[in-house]
């Protein structure tokens, strides 16, 4: 049975693993290889990497999205932090609603968003501006990170703050000086899932901007055009826009996985 286990757990692991491998194979092949001979031997080259910097200015679009991703971050972090905790330790009349509506929110195709966000962004003038793409983040980012932090504050024991409420502390003292020391660990999860939403987010930064702003994965999507496909650099671009969730997938996997169950 432990033998089954573990040749289920490598051929999982392989299943998982091996479009990877084979995306940075086709990274580090030459332009002529890959539509030549998929298989064939191949002398390793990093020209696609260069390619996507110099040809593709994927160091720009680098920057684009981190500023966005940070501003996204700053928003959300704070208010779900809070909106979490008034929704867990206050409730009141439509609090129950209010966690059905962000479930709801959640489980809505992120196209449909589209018309509405697109009307709204067009009237406050945000159109083809990083405001305008953050807005389009928030509304997917805030309402997941509002679920995960509510399961945090669920989970924990409440007579810690009532022992500081009955030693004279405030709801603010109670909140900065022992509440948020606990929910430190899901902030940290709804933080790695709000990156990981905005970073890889396509659908609003391609509708709410142009020329302009071009985040990473919108700049990506212009290696392939109508009479060409640039097959190494689309192989490389996806290897270097996979690394920074990789390394926080492997680092905060633990607490990424609590995050879910908690979260729902």
């Amino acid at each position: 049975m432990r033998l089954l286990t573990w040749i289920s757990l490598i051929l999982i692991v392989i299943v998982i693993l091996s479009p990877i491998a084979w995306l940075f194979v086709l990274s580090i092949k030459p332009e002529a290889a890959i539509m030549s001979s998929p298989f064939g031997p191949f002398e390793p080259t990093f020209e696609n990497y260069v390619a996507i910097f110099e040809r593709f200015r994927l160091d720009v679009a680098t920057q684009t999205s981190l500023l966005i991703v940070f501003i996204v971050l700053a928003i959300t972090v704070p208010i779900s932090t809070l909106a979490a905790y008034s929704l867990s330790r206050f409730p009141f009349r439509g609090a129950q609603w209010i966690l059905i509506f962000l479930v709801f929110c959640r489980m809505m195709v992120p196209s449909i968003l589209i018309l509405p966000l697109f009307q709204v962004i067009s009237i406050l003038g945000l159109r083809d501006t990083i405001w305008g793409v953050v807005l389009g983040h928030l509304s997917w980012t805030l309402p997941f990170a509002i679920l995960i932090l509510h399961g945090f504050c669920e989970e924990m024991p409440r007579d810690v703050e009532e022992a500081a409420q009955l030693d004279g502390l405030g709801v603010w003292g109670i909140f900065w000086k022992i509440v948020f020391p606990l929910m430190a660990p899901g902030v940290g999860v709804a933080s790695l899932f709000t990156f990981g939403t905005s970073w890889g987010e396509f659908l609003f930064a391609v509708a709410f901007s142009t020329v302009d702003v071009r985040t990473g994965p919108v700049q990506i999507s212009l290696m392939t055009t109508q009479y060409k496909v640039w097959w190494g650099a689309l192989a490389a671009s996806g290897i270097y826009w996979s690394i920074p969730m990789m390394v926080m997938a492997i680092l905060f996997n633990r607490y990424m996985t609590r995050g879910l169950r908690l979260g729902f």
